[in-house]
């Protein structure tokens, strides 16, 4: 079985051979068997995984929650085994594998959504506006932990609820929403712990529906995540389930992995343990203390 490091070039950009030279040295003091991969505009994420396809290796997610999307989708389904390391803006799944998994294999829950798969959470309404602005996600001209701070800026001052319809466990859920969100990791947003005690592995969804209101209260809800506050706070609703839908009259977007998906339906279902994931924390500690910060 073989170790294959899947590096996203157009992430990495002119940093891309300088991480390609610090795996390979990686690979060979801890004597792995192993490739490098680095997708192109002449090959995709997509074909490349394609090779793989009737193997059993541990795919090697280089990047960020974008990159770690089109991986799960890429080897869902096959022998193969999923494993990360994290390069991204974000870095949102791997704060709860590191949180949440033990050493060697480990079976996770895969969430389906219409017809694609995602592995930490979807959000709709203002969390994917921030999301989805890849003005500042991406922008080289501000400072990479501030990104996220910047769309957040923004969003708020553009901010409007979004009408939706949650239909969950038999209930119907309908009203003007600042943000929805449908949590199988913890975190989102760089680090905002929005599913307080969700898990990974535990095949359920945790639910958090926030009733519109004010910028300032938006705000300060936010703002409390990491303490837990959103949790008891009058405008949440926290529910737990395995399927849910989301309707709205007119088209939403929502962000799921760290990509975009513009729908009026989106059915929601987890797949427990429907995939197997690698964690080494003696790789992980080794990999931080080498990797280039872009």
């Amino acid at each position: 079985m073989k170790y294959i490091f899947l590096l996203n070039s157009f992430s990495l950009k002119n940093k891309c051979d300088i991480v390609k030279k610090q795996i390979d040295e990686l690979a060979k003091r801890r004597n792995l068997d192993y490739e490098i991969r680095v997708n192109s505009e002449d090959i995709s994420t997509e074909s490349i995984l394609s090779e793989y396809k009737d193997d059993r290796n541990i795919i090697i997610s280089l990047g960020g929650d974008g990159t770690l999307n089109r991986v799960v989708n890429g080897i869902y389904g096959t022998n193969n085994i999923l494993s990360l390391l994290p390069l991204g803006t974000g870095n949102d799944f791997a704060k709860s594998v590191n949180e949440q998994m033990k050493n060697g294999i480990n079976k996770v829950d895969v969430v389906k959504m219409n017809d694609t798969y995602f592995i930490n959470l979807v959000c709709f309404g203002v969390d994917a506006d921030i999301g989805n602005n890849d003005s500042f996600v991406h922008s080289k001209y501000i400072p990479k932990s501030q990104r996220y701070n910047a769309g957040i800026l923004q969003s708020f001052i553009k901010y409007h609820g979004r009408h939706m319809k949650v239909y969950i466990n038999d209930k119907i859920y309908e009203n003007d929403y600042a943000t929805v969100a449908v949590c199988n990791g913890r975190y989102y947003g760089r680090g905002f712990k929005i599913g307080t005690n969700a898990r990974i592995d535990d095949g359920i969804l945790d639910v958090y529906i926030v009733d519109n209101m004010n910028k300032l209260s938006l705000v300060k809800l936010m703002l409390g995540m990491n303490k837990g506050k959103h949790e008891t706070s009058p405008k949440t609703t926290h529910l737990q389930t395995t399927k849910l839908v989301i309707e709205s009259d007119k088209e939403i977007s929502c962000n799921y992995d760290g990509e975009k998906m513009t729908s009026k339906t989106y059915d929601i279902e987890i797949l427990p343990k429907s995939l197997e994931l690698y964690y080494d924390e003696d790789l992980q500690n080794e990999f931080a203390k080498i990797k280039i910060k872009k």
